[in-house]
This record gives structure tokens, C-alpha cells and sequence, in this order.
């Protein structure tokens, strides 16, 4: 790194020091070869007094279960209906990613949890089809986030919650990262994503608006997963979060280099007049 690089970074501290970055990881992503390299970049942003609180997927990791024991599964991302035997396998495949990721957090000495944060409810009938085990946040505990935050310890929330009776509900990541952005004033939401984002001519798409972004999502020509990040991502700043960014997390110190540059390796969703112009 050149010394004029550092100091580029260092401008940043101040705005981000003491603020909540909520960032959520695609499944895809946990099984890359720079996946520990993403990790000590969230050990890094926490080190810089910036708090942390991270989300997760499981798309990748319930497919390849689904496959090996030969279960036909209802969906994979947890919006649509969620039949009994999908709930199963996603249980399984939550649970051991969640192990995993703890543990590796945990190798690097960062104080992590597991809270039971959200309370969720059962989604019902969505045009007259039971969703079955598939639920929707009713409520997200910011005091207890925010005691966790305050403590140093990085909440880690998986996709899955849990009812009023106890009852196991499967959630949509993209969705838990923004209700929990919302609930704390987040500063930011960062997808880290199986792809970024391109035109279609295969250029980055630096930024959009949030007018932008919802038009893209009514478009629906592109991967169900970055639709899903769009649409989170203009709710959130619709809410009041400043900025959504969407990472490849294929690319080597993505994060660090989207956060800590003007020009960034991404794409940032604002909801007001952004000054700075990105170079394309």
C-alpha cells in the first residue's frame, strides 16, 4: 500500500467511527477462497470503532443439502412458500453454516453472538398460498443490538426466526439485513453478493437512485438475487439508511475498497443528492 492510499483511507474514519455498518453475506460467498480475507476486512472495519452487525444467506448451502439427501425443496431463498421437508433442510444448512462462521469470526478473536433478535410471524396466505413455514419480521430488538454493539460483540444473524410459540420460521436475508438497518439508523447496508452489478454492456453500475433502483426491479432482467438486493435496498434508503452498496464478493478486499474510495468497486443506492461523482 503507497502512503497516499492510507491516507485516503484515513479520511473515511472519522464519518464511519462509532457508526452501525449492517452487512449481509450471499451463502455463495461463504464458500469462496477469499472468504477469510472478507472476514479479516469485517475485523478490520471493526477495529476502526465501526460497529458491525452481520447477516447472512444460505441459498448455496440449502441446494447442495437439498441435492445430497434428495429433497425437492419449495424455495431457497425464503421468500416464497416453505413446505415442511424445505424447512428441514434449511434448518440443517443454517445451523452448520452458522457453526462455521462463528467459529471463524472466532478464530479471529472477535467477540461474536447469536441473539434471538427478531421476532417473527408466520407470512400466511400471499394470493391464496399458504407460505407455511415461511415468516416476516413483526419486530426487531434494537436494545438488545445495541447492548451487544456497545459491548464490542458483533451480532450474527442467521436466516431463520422464531414465533411467538417457538416456532421455526425461514427468512429472507436480504430482508433481515434492511429491517435490522432500519430498526438501529444503520449508516450503511453492505450486500456482499455472488456478482456485481452491470449495464448491459458490461459496465459497472457505479450508483443509482432509489427511483432508479425500483425501476431496474420492475424490469426483472437480471439474477432473482440482485432483484432482491435492488429492492431491499430502495426500501432502506426509502426508510432513512443513506446508503446501500452492492459488493462482488468474487473481487479481492471488495469491501474495504467500495468503503474507503470515491470511486469504489461497487454499487451505492442513495437515497438523497449524492455530490460525489464516481468515475464510471
Amino acid at each position: 500500500m503507497k502512503f497516499e492510499d492510507l491516507r485516503g483511507i484515513l479520511q473515511y474514519v472519522p464519518q464511519f467511527r462509532e457508526r452501525i455498518f449492517v452487512i449481509a453475506l450471499d451463502g455463495a460467498v461463504m464458500r469462496l477462497p477469499n472468504v477469510q480475507s472478507l472476514l479479516q476486512d469485517i475485523a478490520v472495519l471493526q477495529s476502526l470503532s465501526i460497529q458491525v452487525v452481520l447477516v447472512f444467506g444460505a441459498r448455496q448451502q440449502i441446494r447442495d443439502l437439498a441435492v445430497t439427501r434428495g429433497v425437492t425443496i419449495s424455495n431457497d431463498d425464503g421468500m416464497g412458500r416453505t413446505d415442511q421437508a424445505t424447512l428441514d433442510v434449511s434448518a440443517d444448512a443454517i445451523t452448520r453454516l452458522t457453526s462455521e462462521l462463528v467459529g471463524d469470526l472466532t478464530a479471529l478473536e472477535l467477540r461474536v453472538a447469536v441473539p434471538n433478535a427478531l421476532a417473527v410471524h408466520p407470512a400466511g396466505d400471499i394470493e391464496g398460498v399458504d407460505q407455511e413455514h415461511t415468516g416476516r419480521i413483526e419486530r426487531v430488538d434494537d436494545r438488545m443490538l445495541h447492548a451487544m454493539l456497545r459491548e464490542g460483540i458483533i451480532p450474527v444473524l442467521p436466516p431463520l426466526g422464531y414465533d411467538g410459540r417457538g416456532n421455526t420460521l425461514r427468512l429472507n436475508s436480504d430482508e433481515v439485513a434492511v429491517d435490522v438497518a432500519i430498526e438501529l439508523e444503520a449508516a450503511k447496508v453492505i450486500f456482499v453478493a455472488e456478482q456485481g452489478l452491470f449495464d448491459g454492456e458490461g459496465n459497472r453500475i457505479a450508483q443509482l437512485s432509489v427511483a432508479d433502483a425500483r425501476e431496474m426491479v420492475k424490469r426483472k432482467d437480471m439474477d432473482v438475487s440482485l432483484l432482491s438486493k435492488l429492492r431491499f435496498g430502495a426500501l432502506a434508503c426509502g426508510e432513512g439508511v443513506p446508503r446501500v452498496h452492492i459488493v462482488d464478493g468474487t473481487q479481492d478486499e471488495a469491501l474495504l475498497a467500495e468503503l474507503f474510495s470515491n470511486e469504489g468497486v461497487g454499487t451505492m443506492i442513495h437515497g438523497d443528492e449524492y455530490q460525489q461523482i464516481r468515475k464510471a
